[in-house]
């Protein structure tokens, strides 16, 4: 709840519930952007550790005189900058499936408690009075941390 004591919206919040609702909200929606950074980052990591590694690969196997009868593997395992490459390539490949895993789940917690909240908001404000209420906490969470709350 310590996210929403800067809020000036306490008199719209209704139950307890929805405050504490509310604040893993937000809390899931943070996992979820945090896990979208790092996704982002490994992705670029691993395309340009592929790029080096592409541009380096082709430099080994055209300054190599390849014939016919030569073995492509063992020319770009006498490499230690190649093995390198591949090494760090594949730790990128590596991090960027997991933070993808991560994502995902992080994705479906969000929109699981999203819905939930929806789905509940008739009884966390019974009276129809206190739509004024929502409303102006609706537009509050939609403008300051970029959830929709209004429909699914």
């Amino acid at each position: 709840m310590k996210l929403f004591k800067e809020w000036n919206v306490e008199a719209h919040y209704g139950p307890e519930i929805v405050k504490v609702m509310l604040d893993e909200l937000v809390t899931r929606k943070n996992k979820l952007e945090k896990m979208e950074r790092a996704k982002l980052r490994w992705s670029l990591y691993a395309m340009f550790c592929a790029a080096v590694f592409l541009l380096f690969g082709s430099k080994v196997l055209s300054s190599q005189q390849l014939s016919f009868n030569t073995n492509i593997l063992d020319t770009i395992i006498g490499h230690p900058l190649i093995l390198a490459l591949m090494l760090l390539l594949s730790i990128g490949f590596i991090q960027l499936r997991f933070f993808v895993k991560k994502a995902k789940k992080a994705e479906k917690e969000f929109e699981e408690l999203r819905e939930e909240f929806i789905d509940r908001s008739s009884e966390l404000w019974p009276n129809d009075t206190d739509w004024e209420s929502r409303e102006a906490l609706y537009s509050y969470v939609k403008k300051e941390h970029d959830i929709n709350l209004y429909h699914k």
